[in-house]
């Protein structure tokens, strides 16, 4: 927490939206931070830049001065106002930490209401990535002489603003107000600049000697690498092709050092906070990156790393290149993809979706569970100001007075109560953390997941079954009067228990699919020449269905970072699975299986390996991280890694998929969530109370 004991702040009027800006007073590199406080209103139209940071280690802070008192600031803070900081004009800045009192609890809640429109109405937005590491490869003694700190601009494209160092004033700031031809000058020139940087990089690549000595300073390697990651960039957001991107061999050091600085910039912490969507979505005008000495459009990074799978997931344009990758290339640049494709598609979805703001507001929290808080009511108050050109205003404004328990269950309830749907229970999160102890069961705490699928992914595959239609029956609500506080009460159908259960599925763990395969048949005692309890269908065609949730998925690139989509599995999608593991059984045995077509064409080997890997593909799709139990009624299922052995199976009104609960101490029709599950042959209402409630009860989520 950033300690603000010996400085004075002084009320704010919530009714003119007052909030307090930072002048960062004038200062060489190394000097001391001073900062002076100035209070306006927001309707005045002030002129300032927005910081977007993170605080870093609460333990690990510094000395500034503010207003003439001590504060003390984290050091990442501390870092970002030095690279901020101009030798010799004021610059002028909304920094929370130190702008809102952070130990007035009122005024936090009431400040952060107004978040949104401080982003919005920032003349630009400077997102401190954090440092790059070449400060620690300058001598503290050659930093000294330094007014300002060397900085490397990058522009997004000709079209793009840039910032620069004016200060700012009444009618806006720097760059925005110079002429047109001043504008167009500055532009050409430093598009220039990165063009020498890019050809800079290719020329690395080609030289066969370039790096692979010991020669070459430490430092002015890390800047040649970070140089090329960002030429790189460049490249892709201006839709270059990734394979035109590598000039040289696979491990050629300019290569391999570009790509090393990219995975360090999509490792920092900044990508991970909750309100960094907010921060870099929100503003109107530039949001420009600062990592080390260089200045970047935020939008380049975005787009780079969005645009990848395009080169390598569609089409052939990249396809052969990215399989001749090696393995740690790939995953840094698929992490790099799935980073920015993430806070692309996000962006996408704010400007050309139209959504209610629960739906909104569910959208977004489903897509940053990987997101991180020091407080986590800022999970869900971070996102708040990106729902205000959404339908239908709800009731859920910034407090900190309400505790997470609190607003997390308001907030679930709000959206049961809305969407009249049990959707939010079904997830793959991993409930360890403090918070999710104290929450109940059915209450998401919006955390990390496990497995392939996405928590969005996880309601287009549900959405895809109705294994309680509606009927008549009351709609899910808290209990009242009950010994359970914040018990959900719902209504439902007992299916089976539990009898038998796997271990959790994992991919990383599985050396042979078809091991994996023939462990199932056995475990579901699989007779090639019976039919299914419950389906009376054949038992191998029921246990396909099973392994695949009884859906396929294929991937469409509407948008850069690509949508799976999900359809129920037709007889071909089974028989082709059946076909794999009859392929791969053959080939464990050394055995040729030869298949042809109806017109007696052979099938090749080529398609043998698609028809193996799509089988694959679902099945981990559906099932990593998850188990396989049988009931004792003897349905096939799968579902949440927490499952055991006595664990029921229930149909519930509200849910589209089966519930598995666990039985409660909290009285006879006390339950606990244990996640949701496929249980072939009930997924399209086979078990559901009947038309007028017929084997209906309720219980009580706790």
């Amino acid at each position: 927490m950033m300690s603000s004991s010996k400085l004075q702040y002084e009320h704010l009027d919530q009714q003119d939206h007052s909030i307090r800006l930072l002048r960062l007073v004038p200062g060489r590199w190394l000097d001391n931070i001073y900062c002076e406080l100035q209070t306006v209103s927001l309707d005045d139209n002030p002129a300032y830049h927005a910081l977007s940071y993170v605080w870093g280690n609460p333990q690990d802070t510094g000395l500034i001065t503010v207003d003439g008192s001590p504060f003390q600031a984290t050091k990442n803070l501390i870092t970002a106002l030095r690279r901020l900081r101009s030798s010799i004009d004021v610059k002028v800045f909304w920094v929370d930490a130190v702008c809102i009192n952070q130990l007035d609890t009122n005024e936090k809640t009431s400040q952060l209401g107004l978040m949104a429109r401080i982003y919005k109405s920032a003349a630009d937005v400077q997102v401190f990535l954090g440092e790059s590491g070449v400060l620690d490869l300058i001598p503290h003694e050659q930093q000294a002489l330094w007014d300002d700190p060397p900085r490397t601009h990058w522009v997004r494209d000709a079209t793009m603003l840039i910032h620069t160092e004016h200060p700012p004033h009444k009618d806006g700031v720097g760059f925005y107000h110079q002429p047109l031809f001043a504008q167009s000058h500055v532009l050409k020139v430093l598009e220039n600049l990165n063009q020498h940087r890019v050809d800079q990089f290719f020329a690395r690549q080609q030289d066969p000697m370039h790096g692979r000595d010991e020669e070459l300073p430490p430092l002015e390697r890390l800047r040649h690498n970070q140089s090329g990651a960002f030429a790189l960039m460049k490249m892709l957001s201006n839709g270059r092709c990734l394979k035109v991107c590598c000039q040289g061999p696979l491990d050629s050091p300019a290569w391999q050092g570009a790509l090393n600085v990219i995975a360090h910039v999509v490792s920092l912490p900044w990508w991970s906070r909750a309100w960094v969507l907010q921060e870099a979505i929100l503003p109107q005008r530039d949001v420009l990156a600062i990592y080390g000495e260089i200045v970047v459009p935020i939008g380049l990074i975005e787009d780079s790393g969005a645009v990848l799978p395009r080169h390598y997931a569609r089409g052939d344009c990249c396809k052969r290149f990215w399989n001749s990758l090696p393995q740690v290339q790939k995953a840094t640049l698929e992490k790099f993809a799935n980073t920015m494709g993430q806070l692309e598609g996000i962006r996408q979805t704010l400007n050309m979706l139209k959504m209610k703001q629960i739906e909104m507001l569910k959208y977004l929290i489903e897509k940053t569970r990987f997101k991180e808080a020091t407080d986590p009511r800022d999970k869900i108050y971070g996102l708040l100001g990106l729902l205000s050109n959404c339908d239908e205003p709800i009731d859920l404004i910034p407090d900190y007075h309400l505790s997470a328990n609190d607003l997390y269950t308001k907030v679930a309830m709000q959206m049961i109560s809305y969407t009249r749907s049990l959707s939010i229970l079904h997830h793959h999160e991993f409930r360890s953390s403090p918070l999710c102890s104290e929450l109940p069961s059915w209450v998401p705490c919006w955390g990390p997941t496990y497995g392939s699928l996405t928590p969005f992914q996880i309601g287009e595959r549900t959405a895809n079954f109705l294994a309680c239609p509606p009927g008549p029956g009351r709609i899910p609500h808290l209990a009242i009067d009950t010994p359970c506080p914040n018990a959900l009460v719902v209504q439902g159908r007992f299916v089976s228990k539990v009898s038998a259960v796997t271990t959790p599925a994992s991919k990383e763990t599985t050396s042979l699919f078809i091991d994996l395969l023939t462990f199932l048949q056995i475990f579901f005692d699989i007779d090639p020449f019976s039919l299914h309890p419950i389906t009376q269908e054949p038992q191998e065609d029921a246990l396909a269905r099973t392994l695949l949730s009884d859906q396929v998925f294929e991937v469409r690139y509407e948008f850069k970072a690509g949508q799976v989509v999900f359809s129920r599995a037709y007889a071909g999608d089974i028989q082709m699975f059946r076909l794999a593991r009859q392929i791969l059984m053959a080939q464990k045995m050394g055995q040729t299986l030869v298949l042809t077509l109806p017109n007696g064409t052979v099938i090749d080997d080529q398609a043998k390996a698609h028809v193996v890997m799509h089988a694959e593909e679902n099945f981990w799709c559906a099932n990593e991280g998850r188990v396989f139990f049988r009931t004792e009624e003897g349905h096939f299922g799968s579902g949440p890694r927490e499952t055991n052995v006595g664990d029921e199976v229930w149909v519930v009104l509200g849910s589209l998929v089966p519930l598995v609960l666990r039985r409660a101490t909290e009285g006879e029709d006390g339950r606990r969530l244990v996640g949701y599950a496929y249980v072939h042959g009930i997924m399209d209402g086979e078990a559901a109370p009947g038309v007028n409630g017929e084997g209906k009860r309720e219980v009580y989520l706790v």
